[in-house]
């Protein structure tokens, strides 16, 4: 059977606190409201818990998934699942340190969602391991300087805000509002940055694009792993999955 993870749902003064934790590591809110972009796109949203009814049953819930979690992933420690208001974060599920997985507006969770978010608290404690697969895909950590124009318009992601920009080759991928304007958290394009050359394309370069994962996905290599872990089924045809395999038994 493998190793279990210790999975529990957390009710909302606790939550508070965990997330006031989280951000003393992360940043994150802050970093959002001090970006003109990142402020604008979540102006009308609340970043704060809801109360959980029926605890005992997403917690027997949620341990049922972790049979699907590969083996190499399991030892995250304990893992603390956070229900948000609706428009928390635009409702996308996402992941604060040092080991939440938060769940805006509801818990009814799919397998393939937990994993993918599990993989981000893997990614998060382990940057060592990770470093080790995303070089093996091509990927490093990139510390060069966008065009302002890109910068200004890029938006955050809790699961990425402490190291967000990669490249592969010369492409770095930028999450960017469609509306500079008036950014709408929902409304993103990635763009594929040639850092040698010094232009942007919105197109997916061929060095970089596997078969069959969404545009979306392209952002950040934590992105790119955690689609193909969270459902392995879509990608097996792909060099990608191959080369996961050699670290995670997907």
């Amino acid at each position: 059977m493998g190793a279990s993870i210790p999975i529990r749902v957390v009710q909302k003064d606790e939550a508070l606190k965990l997330l006031a934790k989280a951000e003393e590591i992360d940043n994150y809110q802050v970093e959002c409201y001090e970006d003109r972009c990142n402020s604008y796109a979540r102006r009308n949203f609340s970043y704060a818990p809801n109360t959980v009814s029926s605890i005992e049953y997403y917690n027997n819930m949620f341990t049922s998934f972790v049979s699907r979690v590969p083996q190499q992933l399991r030892d995250v420690g304990e893992l603390r699942i956070l229900l948000l208001m609706p428009s928390a974060d635009g409702g996308m599920p996402h992941t604060r340190p040092p080991n939440l997985i938060c769940y805006p507006g509801h818990l009814s969770a799919s397998v393939s969602t937990f994993v993918h978010e599990l993989c981000h608290v893997h990614q998060r404690k382990f940057p060592m391991m990770w470093n080790i697969i995303f070089t093996t895909l091509g990927w490093s950590v990139w510390n060069g300087s966008l065009p302002p124009a890109l910068d200004s318009c890029r938006r955050y992601n809790p699961d990425t805000i402490d190291r967000p920009l990669w490249i592969n080759g010369d492409w770095v991928p930028i999450p960017v509002f469609r509306d500079v304007m008036k950014p709408v958290l929902g409304e993103v394009d990635i763009w594929f940055y040639n850092a040698k050359k010094q232009y942007h394309v919105r197109t997916i370069p061929d060095e970089i694009e596997i078969e069959g994962l969404p545009h979306s996905a392209y952002e950040h290599p934590r992105e790119i792993t955690a689609y193909i872990i969270g459902e392995p089924e879509k990608y097996k045809h792909t060099m990608t999955y191959q080369l996961i395999r050699q670290f995670i038994d997907i």
